[in-house]
């Protein structure tokens, strides 16, 4: 399997506002070409550190190394939109600024790329939907064909039509043109949809960084089991090849074997079994449970 490129690498960035620390040591790299999910709670840090890639404002400490200079586009918080221009003018306005030959082109094939081709062109975007806001913001990131965007809560407020259309664009940037997306938001199971690899913040420190696959495995069904001597079964099954966690009063096991076989093996150490169940784990309850232990 080829190694990805890494774009970026964040090595131990800190931010303090007086006293207070809202980023400490936060270290994580993104590879181009993938969709990085940014979760954590209100007050992780998560804005604070896309705002420092987006050179808005300054760490603290800590290095951002890029492999060349990338072209950075971004959506922070609010739209800033020109509410009494429309869709095309406000792309034009940023075009103008950006320097781009060929305008008019390049305004259109973002349209296109965000869905507001049709779009009446005298429409102004104070009349537009809270979706098409969106859109439009995302558009204006767009309008340098950055090779790095970032996203941060854009589909905050948007109704399931507009949850999907937004996704469609995430994946189409991707998988069109080779965008690399760094995206936070709250909203686990939209991420699920479209991420490549998650980092999970808390308390403005990074407390895990693992890919899709790694989640997929971590979430994966485990058989619990509870008896009277657990670290003797966990021994005794490690020793038929079935490695497994002891946590809290449980043995987690992965299903290798049924619970029927688990039954009758447990039953020949002469240890009681106090309860045993098949049970699986969604992304949200895992999350949920890593914050929970950072706190």
């Amino acid at each position: 399997m080829k190694t990805k490129e890494t774009l970026l690498t964040i090595q131990g960035i800190c931010k303090h506002y007086g006293q207070q620390a809202a980023l400490s040591d936060v270290t994580f790299s993104v590879s181009k070409g993938e969709i990085c999910g940014l979760v954590g709670p209100n007050g992780a840090g998560k804005t604070t550190l896309l705002r420092i890639l987006s050179g808005l404002i300054r760490q603290s400490g800590g290095e951002i190394s890029v492999a060349h200079p990338p072209r950075i586009g971004a959506l922070i918080e609010s739209p800033s939109l020109y509410p009494n221009l429309s869709a095309h003018d406000n792309l034009r306005f940023a075009a103008l600024q950006c320097g781009i030959d060929q305008v008019e082109e390049r305004i259109q094939q973002v349209l296109g790329l965000v869905g507001l081709s049709d779009v009446d062109k005298k429409k102004k975007v104070k009349d537009f939907s809270l979706g098409m806001r969106q859109r439009m913001a995302i558009g204006l990131a767009l309008i340098d064909f950055p090779d790095f965007l970032i996203l941060d809560e854009p589909i905050n407020g948007l109704d399931p039509a507009g949850i999907k259309e937004m996704r469609e664009i995430i994946l189409n940037l991707r998988d069109r043109f080779g965008i690399t997306v760094l995206i936070s938001s709250h909203i686990l199971s939209e991420l699920e949809q479209v991420v490549d690899r998650y980092v999970i913040m808390n308390k403005g420190r990074v407390i895990q960084d693992l890919s899709k696959d790694d989640l997929k495995a971590a979430v994966a069904e485990k058989i619990y089991l509870s008896t009277s001597d657990n670290p003797l079964v966990l021994t005794s099954l490690e020793q038929q090849g079935v490695s497994g966690q002891i946590g809290g009063d449980f043995v987690k096991l992965p299903p290798v074997w049924s619970v029927q076989e688990l039954i009758q093996h447990v039953l020949t150490l002469g240890v009681e079994i106090k309860a045993i169940y098949p049970a699986g784990q969604g992304f949200e309850d895992y999350y949920l449970n890593l914050v929970k232990e950072g706190n």
